[in-house]
């Protein structure tokens, strides 16, 4: 018995004073090297003809080592096959660099995902491999797995159009609420300025990438815009602040672009009409009596042109719904800077409504437009107003869901409507 408790005694003291393993942390390779300068050449070789990849190698001045060049390869980034390699290529002392090249050929045309890999020997005897990876498109942009159709499409918009997740690359001067018409003095014009939309689309097949925009009139060339890279199947947008444009201007925009290692490129022009014209609602109040929800407010124009053939209309949704008299109404012609007051009636189910969406219908500059207003449902009854209750201001509860959309071939009625049947 007194052996067996010796023998327990002893296995948890061997179980106790046991080294614990911790796992190690990556070890920091004291060589650092980089590969740089590396080109292709010819930049897009034909099936069968040689391919010469040079690049530079360097061990950086940060390195605490010098390193053996044993190996470099040029192998495929999905399988590993290699394309051409060579050995014992000498040595680089701390600081130093060496430019290198390999030569191969490629029987089939298509793009290649490739990788150059470099391997070395440190001081201590230790392995430290770097890679950089690289495309060959052999047989150029035309070659069997990539196609080149790169898009691009210029409009005019005005700030209070763009959607909440637009990216605007230029400076809009104020904040949304300006947008939706506040009837603040202190507005910022700016907020009115036209801005052209260039949009550039990729239907190819192979990213479109480092896309940048050139923009030109007939006697200058303006800043270029930095679009990135524009994947297959997708669009992305910029913007031009076209306020120092007060005459009718036709610009040219030309997107350039890499597709596998070719630089291509794609244009659109756009005649540009300044001084348009635009409508936001202003000082909307909204009452509530015998059932029927009133709502009242100012058709306004802070644009720099005239509106004409002007509508607003009360939308439908699951809980609200034009009522008569007055399910819309002909605002008609409205000047720059001026307003016209406008009245709407709308049944709405008060226990579940949240919002009130109302829809402007013009033409500015010749050019038809819709944008609907979801107004925030607050109505006053006819108690609230004797208790000295106050309105609704579109600038604080109105948000913009519908940018303007063109409604080509519409003819807009130009007689008076009151909103009756």
């Amino acid at each position: 018995m007194k052996r067996l408790h010796l023998l327990v005694v002893c296995t948890l003291l061997l179980v106790v004073t046991a080294p614990v393993a911790v796992p190690a942390a990556a070890d920091v390779p004291d060589a650092r090297l980089v590969v740089s300068d590396l080109t292709v050449t010819p930049a897009a070789p034909e099936p069968g003809n040689t391919t010469t990849v040079e690049f530079t190698v360097s061990n950086s001045a940060g390195s605490a080592t010098g390193v053996d060049v044993d190996r470099v390869a040029i192998r495929n980034r999905t399988d590993g096959t290699v394309h051409a390699e060579a050995s014992r290529l000498g040595s680089l002392s701390i600081g130093d660099d060496v430019t290198l090249e390999l030569s191969t050929a490629f029987e089939e045309a298509g793009v290649k995902d490739l990788e150059l890999f470099i391997e070395t020997e440190d001081e201590d005897g230790e392995t430290v491999t770097v890679t950089r990876p690289f495309t060959v498109v052999v047989g150029g942009v035309d070659a069997t797995g990539i196609t080149d159709d790169v898009q691009v499409d210029a409009r005019t918009v005005l700030p209070s159009e763009l959607d909440e997740d637009d990216q605007v690359n230029v400076d809009l001067g104020a904040d949304a609420s300006g947008l939706l018409g506040g009837d603040s003095e202190d507005d910022d014009e700016e907020l009115r300025t036209p801005l052209v939309r260039v949009e550039v689309t990729n239907f190819g097949t192979a990213t479109a990438r480092d896309v940048v925009v050139e923009p030109s009139t007939e006697n200058e060339s303006l800043a270029r815009i930095a679009v990135g890279d524009v994947e297959p199947g997708t669009a992305e947008s910029v913007f031009l602040d076209a306020g120092d444009f007060d005459e009718l201007t036709t610009f040219e925009f030309e997107a350039t672009y890499t597709l596998g290692t070719e630089r291509n490129a794609s244009d659109t022009t756009l005649a540009y009409r300044p001084n348009r014209g635009e409508v936001v609602l202003t000082d909307v109040d909204m009452t509530l009596e015998d059932g029927t929800v009133t709502v009242t407010g100012n058709a306004a124009n802070p644009g720099l042109g005239a509106v004409n053939g002007a509508i607003v209309s009360i939308g439908e949704t699951e809980h609200v719904a034009p009522a008569y008299p007055a399910r819309e109404y002909f605002v008609g012609t409205i000047p720059e800077s001026e307003f016209v007051r406008f009245d709407l009636t709308a049944d709405v189910d008060h226990a579940n409504a949240t919002t009130v969406p109302v829809t402007v219908t013009y033409l500015a500059d010749g050019d038809p437009y819709e944008r609907t207003l979801e107004l925030e449902y607050d109505a006053r009854t006819e108690s609230d107003e004797s208790d000295g209750g106050s309105g609704v201001p579109l600038s604080v509860v109105a948000v913009a869901v519908g940018s303007v959309v063109l409604i080509g071939g519409v003819a807009l009625g130009w007689r008076r409507l009151r909103g009756r049947d």
